[in-house]
């Protein structure tokens, strides 16, 4: 017979730097729960391209208040849960922000890559529609924690939805 070993818990992983842009979920103490979004705080960070971003760097592209929920059907008993999340602010009223060159919006998603271990596929996907005239959701790989345990590399976008920078 054929022996696998599967491990679904690689132990604790420590993000001190990334060339990628870092999103760090502050839930202050709340579990993120499916259908409905629980008030947290958001920071990203992101130096640009070709640049090294730290976790300890501030918060210069987002650094606020939002909503967040655990999002999708299958994908959201995944190790790597996805996550719907709006941008609000203070009195918790939708606040359109850009956020990595996207336009402004307050509605957003982080996308598991539980599924494709290569990163590329909603991506190339997302691009090659998108090159072929069509409107696709722009997005941007991340690494993302949620308080201080690191969940691994996203990918933040757009949300579907009809509006003027979006379908």
């Amino acid at each position: 017979g054929t022996f696998q070993l599967c491990a679904h818990d690689l132990g604790k992983v420590t993000l001190d730097s990334s060339e990628l842009p870092i999103v760090i979920i502050h839930t202050q103490g709340q579990q993120i729960i499916e259908d409905k979004k629980i008030n947290a705080l958001m920071e990203i960070k992101y130096n640009g391209a070709n640049n090294i971003t730290y976790v300890n760097d501030s918060a210069n592209i987002y650094n606020g208040n939002i909503g967040i929920e655990i999002r999708g059907a299958t994908s959201a008993s995944y190790p790597q849960r996805p996550y719907g999340l709006e941008t609000r602010d203070t009195s918790g009223a939708n606040n359109n922000v850009s956020i990595v060159g996207m336009p402004a919006e307050n509605d957003w998603v982080l996308l598991s890559n539980f599924n494709d271990r290569s990163l590329i596929r909603n991506p190339l996907a997302f691009k090659l529609f998108g090159d072929m005239g069509n409107y696709s959701v722009r997005t941007q790989l991340c690494e993302v924690l949620v308080d201080t345990n690191y969940k691994g590399i996203y990918m933040l976008g757009e949300k579907i939805k009809r509006d003027s920078g979006r379908v």
